[in-house]
């Protein structure tokens, strides 16, 4: 059985055998619905979800009892939709599968499965409801000896197994718990076993959940509610699935995130790093300005910082440092389409006048310098402000400055003449 099985990774589920308990013969009808299942393709292709179980035996109780009506449908009916809804949403995965049928009962289409086969890839075809609804149930239910029938099975199987029983859950109840608890003995690290219910079986159910042991293992729902849209999405996820965990809430699981702590907002690539597309520091998604380019200083939001000049009492000249700080200025504005005010400023030590005067003379320097650089005039224009737009006094103490400066600030470019 070994030899047979093809787990895709440790992501794939495979779904081993179909075990269907048949015994006895009478007819049965199915009203048609129409159904939506759960397809979790996606949630597996975003990797917001992953496998919890390698493998699935599935149990199908056809005994007499299930041919009793409970709440206005056959619970066969019942049992075989929900069936039948479950494989509709496990068709969404490719994954391998072998069929094994015990019992005596009439099913059409079982008869050539009476052996176990070497596992091929899922079939959602065998177990669709055109198919169910050929099974006469009938007779009675040994579902203690199917479910320990399986033992072999799981013994196949490496890695965590799932065992879904439908069933009303009539057979003696002292018989079933015996079953269950000798495969969680054996196998307790790697069983879940999943109880679909169809009709009403409360005592032996509180039986199972009042014991501590297996209730760790055991998982009841109701097959009527699987007939529902967000009950089914709800069993499926509950059942079938796991969340990958994300530290870092970047869309890549721990397991493949090689950078687990990045900030939220920014974007990473396939294996979990944030992008920096202009190298300058601030990762994409944070990065407000995302072609700056290289060489230039840049705030907490990405878009480069123009430089501030500040001189001494009185002084316009630039220094060689003031000269060679506007390096990488000048060499923005002769790669980019980029046009610049230079505005200078003054502090308020002179008359109203000489402080223009002398802010004045400080960007025409600038403009000059620029000019001598190569630069061309038309992305350019001076702007005087003397001292009436003072650096405030919060910003002199923290950063130590002048009001003896000259800023940039990009504008529109003009049209040449």
């Amino acid at each position: 059985m070994k030899s047979y099985l093809n787990f895709f990774g440790n992501r794939l589920i495979n779904l081993i055998a179909l075990t269907i308990l048949i015994m006895g013969a009478t007819g049965c009808t199915l009203t048609s619905l129409t159904f939506t299942p759960y397809n979790f393709k996606e949630d597996l292709h975003m990797k917001k979800f992953r496998p919890r179980i390698d493998a699935l035996i599935i149990i199908l109780d056809a005994s007499i009892s299930m041919t009793e009506s409970y709440l206005g449908r056959e619970k066969f009916q019942t049992a075989i939709m929900a069936l039948h809804h479950v494989n509709e949403s496990l068709s969404a995965i490719r994954i391998q599968t072998g069929f094994k049928v015990l019992g005596t009962g009439t099913c059409h289409f079982c008869e050539k499965y009476r052996q176990l086969f070497k596992l091929k890839p899922y079939d959602p075809k065998l177990l669709h409801i055109n198919n169910l609804k050929k099974i006469n149930p009938g007779g009675e239910s040994p579902l203690d000896i199917a479910m320990l029938s399986v033992k072999d099975d799981i013994q196949s199987i490496e890695g965590r197994v799932g065992l879904m029983i439908i069933s009303d859950w009539k057979t003696p109840s002292s018989e079933i718990y015996s079953a269950i608890t000798t495969l969680c003995d054996q196998y307790s690290k790697r069983l879940e076993i999943y109880g679909i219910v169809t009709g009403s079986s409360e005592k032996i159910i509180e039986k199972f959940k009042s014991d501590e042991k297996l209730n760790n293992y055991i998982q009841f729902h109701s097959a009527e509610k699987l007939m529902s849209y967000d009950n089914l999405k709800q069993f499926v996820k509950s059942t079938f699935l796991e969340p990958i965990k994300d530290a870092d809430g970047d869309g890549i699981s721990n397991i493949e995130d090689i950078c687990i702590n990045t900030p939220p907002g920014a974007w990473v690539d396939t294996s979990g790093c944030p992008k920096d597309s202009d190298r300058d520091g601030i990762y994409d998604g944070l990065d407000r300005c995302q072609k700056t380019p290289d060489g230039l200083s840049v705030n907490e939001h990405g878009c480069f910082q123009l430089p501030v000049l500040f001189f001494q009492n009185n002084q316009f000249h630039l220094s060689r440092a003031q000269e060679k700080s506007l390096e990488t200025l000048i060499g923005l504005l002769r790669k980019k389409q980029i046009c610049l005010e230079i505005q200078g400023y003054a502090d308020s030590s002179g008359t109203k006048e000489e402080n223009f005067k002398v802010s004045q003379k400080r960007a025409q320097s600038v403009l000059e310098f620029f000019l001598s650089e190569g630069l061309r005039h038309y992305q350019m224009r001076i702007k005087a402000f003397g001292s009436s737009v003072p650096i405030s006094n919060q910003q002199m103490s923290i950063k130590n400055v002048s009001q003896r400066r000259v800023e940039f600030k990009e504008v529109p470019c003009k049209k040449r003449r």
